[in-house]
């Protein structure tokens, strides 16, 4: 992931492709020769469906070849006004890979600057597009500022069959204003928010929580940065769908290695919206049975998502006739919620006679049937 922002880093170095001498680094005649003279390479890094393992799709990443992390490349090209330069440079580099690449779409980062002028990234994407869905990761650390000239050139990229993903989501200027104001297809989590998902019920929480705004607004979400197998066993219980990261696979020039994640058949839910400590206890048990109206609301809830749960017996009869990635994230979604609520509400009429749940079954049997 390229991060872009204010910030000068002076160094003293060569130009690339230019003759001897010790020529500042922040200059603008170092910056536009390093982009006229391409002295960077990509590097590709899977996005991975984590219900099947397959690879969605690959982003690609700039690597400079004066061994200065992206980031410094980046902001220093803002300041210059070389942003879109470098972007257009990038996505022709790409185009060269393109035959390389494994089957799915191609991720490129762009920069607000180059949505602002219009038909400019169209006209670059023009050979990309009967060739290989193309996603443009706009980062929310970016300063968008005209929200209708860069909306306006989205729709003529989205009517060419261009999807829009924000990155860093949940980490950058003004939270969340990227995915509120430009609706994209796809939510790149933040890594801040995956580090240590395994650990934290508040992350996992918000996790969730966006998976379910992301199936409201029509739009994916990937988890970026999983490090670890549980992180990834994190992630996957909160419904997520596609992740990146190093464990995962790394970003590498290509060809690029085979995937080695494959998704295991069920997903522990104990990473999800944990019920509360007590939830399981012996004196908690003793609490419900002290308070019988408790326990009948709790009854009645668990016949309710009972009926939730065939509802979604049904839905997954008709499979082929949703599309996939929405389909899957709401069975997700659905089946998650019905696991953690049937689990708490379970500890609730523990405890009560059989003779009174039997007495509640048939209350909440339909008239006529026995």
């Amino acid at each position: 992931m390229v991060h872009r922002s204010q910030g000068l880093l002076l160094v003293e170095a060569h130009v690339p492709g230019a003759g001897d001498g010790a020529v500042n680094r922040n200059g603008r005649a170092y910056v536009e020769a390093a982009i006229r003279n391409r002295a960077f390479s990509l590097v590709y890094q899977p996005i991975v469906n984590l219900d099947s393992g397959t690879v969605a799709g690959v982003e690609a990443l700039c690597r400079f070849d004066d061994g200065r992390a992206p980031d410094v490349w980046f902001r220093r090209c803002e300041a210059l006004g070389l942003a879109s330069a470098i972007d257009l440079a990038i996505i022709d580099l790409a185009f060269q890979d393109l035959d390389r690449l494994p089957p799915g779409y191609l991720a490129l980062n762009l920069s607000a600057a180059s949505l602002s002028t219009p038909g400019r990234v169209h006209d670059a994407l023009r050979p990309f597009l009967p060739r290989r869905p193309i996603v443009l990761e706009l980062t929310e650390h970016a300063v968008v500022d005209d929200y209708e000239v860069v909306c306006d050139e989205l729709r003529t990229l989205r009517d060419a069959g261009v999807m829009l993903a924000v990155d860093d989501a949940g980490a950058g200027y003004a939270t969340f204003q990227h995915v509120l104001r430009l609706r994209p297809d796809v939510i790149k989590l933040d890594r801040s928010i995956t580090r240590g998902i395994d650990a934290d019920r508040a992350r996992r929480a918000l996790v969730s929580a966006l998976v379910i705004f992301g199936a409201e607004v029509r739009a994916s979400v990937v988890a970026e940065g999983i490090e670890t197998e549980s992180e990834l066993t994190a992630v996957r219980s909160t419904g997520v769908g596609c992740g990146q990261g190093y464990w995962l696979g790394r970003p590498s020039p290509l060809p690029l290695p085979p995937v080695e994640y494959r998704p295991t058949s069920d997903v522990p839910m104990t990473h999800a919206l944990d019920p509360v400590p007590w939830a399981r206890t012996d004196d908690h048990a003793a609490l419900i049975e002290a308070d019988p109206t408790l326990a009948v609301v709790a009854h009645g809830l668990l016949h309710s998502l009972a009926t939730a749960g065939r509802a979604l017996d049904l839905l997954c009869s008709h499979e082929g006739e949703v599309p996939v990635e929405e389909f899957r994230a709401l069975v997700r979604i659905m089946r998650m919620q019905i696991r953690h609520v049937t689990g708490t509400l379970e500890d609730l009429v523990r405890g009560m006679p059989h003779e009174a749940l039997r007495a509640l079954d048939e209350l909440l049997l339909p008239e006529g049937t026995a």
